[in-house]
């Protein structure tokens, strides 16, 4: 369980767990400032634009959203507001440091906007691609197709089951793996992924039946898993062939 859930935060994730937790910390901060930090020139400035209180309840939005958007397929919407209130952070302190209200303004500044920088790098990461080497099942075909079930990888277990090479299967649809009887469920079944962002065979061992190149149907087991990043679904299908099964 634990493994599935790092595999859905992956490194953006992390990140927004990072940037969240620490929102909240300075949310806290901010609520909670006794009288003698109040006064200090930073939170001086801060207070000369908006109320502390106000602050903090930014502080803890973005804190929440971070956290929440952390474990969902789109992170978008976290990145840009913790970016947007980072940014504003340092804004203020600069401008605190020119008006003279707080001299060592641009120190933390500078901090603030660095910070931000970061963020937005961050946000420009993709999710850790699917490596074919360390998925289940050695000797079994493994697929990768995206979100409209278009092949992106084959393995050579793939090749010599179904009787494609990898350049002439990469970029073709899935459907060329069943029978024709099957593939409007399968287009179905994508539709409704691309709807609501759920997957309800992902993780299971589903037997199905495969259609080989020279159209001689086989009985298949295949486990399916979808990993989800900011450019939707990508499915990975580990396919053995079934010893007795029948191809209905």
């Amino acid at each position: 369980m634990s493994n599935r859930v790092l595999r859905r935060v992956g490194r953006r994730g992390a990140s927004l767990a990072f940037v969240g937790l620490l929102s909240l910390a300075i949310a806290a901060s901010l609520a909670f400032a006794p009288a003698s930090q109040r006064a200090t020139p930073s939170y001086a400035a801060l207070a000369a634009i908006a109320p502390l209180d106000v602050w903090a309840l930014l502080w803890l939005a973005t804190g929440m959203l971070c956290l929440v958007q952390m474990f969902l397929r789109s992170d978008r919407m976290a990145f840009a507001a913790a970016t947007a209130l980072v940014l504003l952070y340092g804004l203020v302190f600069l401008v605190s440091t020119f008006t003279g209200d707080n001299p060592r303004g641009w120190v933390g500044g500078a901090v603030w906007l660095a910070f931000g920088g970061w963020i937005t790098l961050i946000a420009t990461w993709p999710e850790a691609a699917v490596t074919l080497d360390r998925l289940p099942g050695s000797g079994s075909a493994v697929i990768v197709a995206n979100a409209a079930g278009i092949i992106q990888s084959w393995n050579p277990q793939a090749a010599t089951m179904f009787g494609w090479s990898t350049d002439e299967a990469v970029g073709r649809p899935l459907t060329m793996l069943m029978p024709v009887r099957f593939r409007g469920k399968h287009d179905m079944g994508l539709a409704r992924v691309r709807a609501n962002g759920h997957s309800e065979l992902s993780g299971r061992i589903i037997p199905l039946v495969g259609l080989r190149r020279d159209g001689t149907e086989f009985a298949i087991a295949l486990t399916v898993n979808a990993w989800y990043s900011d450019d939707g679904v990508t499915y990975t299908g580990v396919i053995r062939p079934v010893e007795g099964g029948h191809a209905d």
